[in-house]
């Protein structure tokens, strides 16, 4: 499957990130060029789950960091953003 774009919304603005999916059914996911994190399908079937760019390799990535400045998003892998992001990856996937 080729990269594409989903938008969420963190802290009331909506943000573009683009997800690269990998084999068995994991996500890498990238914002403004640079890595922000992985996500994949727990075991559980129903619940997705996340790794943050630090604990991953960043195969050819910058490792995305904050910069206050920098007018981008401060974006976590928090449970909610997480969530939301599955759930959009799979209704594309749907289609």
């Amino acid at each position: 499957m080729d990269p594409f774009n989903i938008i969420i919304r963190v802290d009331g603005a909506q943000v573009d990130i683009n997800i690269h999916p990998q084999e068995a059914g994991t996500y890498k996911l990238v914002y403004h060029g640079a890595l922000i994190g992985e996500i994949f399908m727990g075991s559980d079937g129903e619940n997705w789950e996340a790794i943050t760019a630090d604990e991953l390799q960043p195969g050819g990535f910058p490792v995305y960091e904050y910069d206050e400045t920098s007018g981008h998003q401060n974006i976590l892998l928090d449970e909610a953003t997480v969530q939301e992001i599955g759930r959009q990856i799979n209704s594309l996937e749907e289609r």
